[in-house]
């Protein structure tokens, strides 16, 4: 995956993640108000993020899993665990958690498949 790809996927689950907040910023008339993200799936998210800046995408796939377990009606899990996934070449799981993202989120993008990361080589500063 491209730096462009992993950014562009970094800044759509902060924008995810944003609108779960449960607050009324940004809201627009009529919109329905999204749920406020729990602690718990909110650090599982955190952490999920931050493997996959790193790059760790098995990491990353753990904790948004965990966190789409935790709260399967949080569309940034769901969209996590169609990027790493994705980033890893599991295209089946990916489009599996695509098809609950866009179940949640019907404008969400579907997946776009990129070839799997390669992992960095040991002691590589990523």
């Amino acid at each position: 995956m491209s730096r462009r790809g992993a950014a562009a996927g970094t800044l759509l689950l902060l924008a995810l993640a944003a609108c779960g907040r449960g607050d009324d910023a940004g809201a627009r008339a009529g919109a329905p108000r999204a749920a406020a993200i729990p602690p718990q799936v909110r650090a599982q998210v955190d952490s999920g993020n931050a493997a996959y800046r790193g790059r760790d995408f098995r990491a990353a796939l753990r904790h948004f899993r965990e966190a789409a377990r935790l709260d399967p009606g949080q569309a940034v899990a769901w969209y996590g665990v169609q990027m790493a996934a994705d980033a890893l070449g599991d295209r089946a799981a990916a489009d599996s958690a695509g098809a609950r993202l866009r179940a949640l989120v019907p404008s969400a993008p579907p997946a776009v498949h990129h070839p799997a990361a390669p992992a960095p080589p040991p002691g590589a500063a990523t």
